[in-house]
């Protein structure tokens, strides 16, 4: 943690604002960086007077609403398009994805949100929402109300903490990640029980 802090802490006191939207866009995108650590000790330089709350704030969620598009459009153009073209003549598993495609559509748009606050997931619910091609006016609900969330939470926690953000970011972070994790495992298997019983129902409505 203290080398996280040494090594962003200088690159956020040498280049403020531009450092945080470069650092928050590239953590998305997919790069190694602890962007919720990164948001609390933003909101730790906010405590101390470092940084001002409301730009904080704003420069954090556009880096990352602007790097989940940018994500989303590669997914959708690149993505998709290899997909469609190769995926059956590589055995990339296309029936699979069909089937994950139907289903992120009807219920996997909620792991825009969710994904926010789940580590090594957020990475990845962009790009495949384009893949799947989720409608876009659909995905910029989803993605930008969890990224607002996301961003004003973790950066309000660190303001609040103050100094004390080091001793209970850990705590704070690892919970919320169960709970989200829990949340959205929760829906999965409420989607597929009612994708069941749904099919159930119609079977027994063909039988004479």
């Amino acid at each position: 943690m203290n080398e996280i802090v040494t090594v962003f802490g200088g690159y956020i006191s040498q280049y403020g604002y531009g450092a945080l939207f470069g650092l928050f866009f590239l953590g998305i995108l997919g790069m190694p960086l602890p962007e919720e650590t990164l948001l609390v000790f933003s909101g730790f330089l906010v405590s101390t007077g470092q940084l001002k709350y409301v730009p904080t704030f704003l420069v954090c969620f556009l880096g990352s609403i602007t790097a989940m598009t940018t994500a989303y459009w590669i997914g959708r153009t690149l993505g998709f398009v290899f997909i469609e073209r190769y995926g059956k003549r590589l055995g990339l598993g296309y029936a699979l994805y069909r089937k994950t495609e139907d289903w992120f559509n009807r219920v996997g748009k909620w792991a825009l949100p969710l994904g926010y606050f789940i580590p090594g997931i957020r990475q990845f619910t962009a790009y495949f929402a384009g893949i799947t091609r989720l409608p876009f006016p659909t995905f910029m609900l989803y993605t930008y109300t969890g990224g607002l969330f996301w961003c004003a939470l973790f950066v309000t926690i660190g303001w609040q903490l103050g100094e004390r953000w080091e001793q209970l970011f850990v705590l704070v972070a690892r919970n919320l990640a169960v709970f989200f994790l829990a949340l959205l495992a929760v829906i999965v298997c409420w989607s597929y029980w009612c994708k069941r019983k749904a099919a159930a129902k119609t079977k027994r409505e063909e039988l004479p």
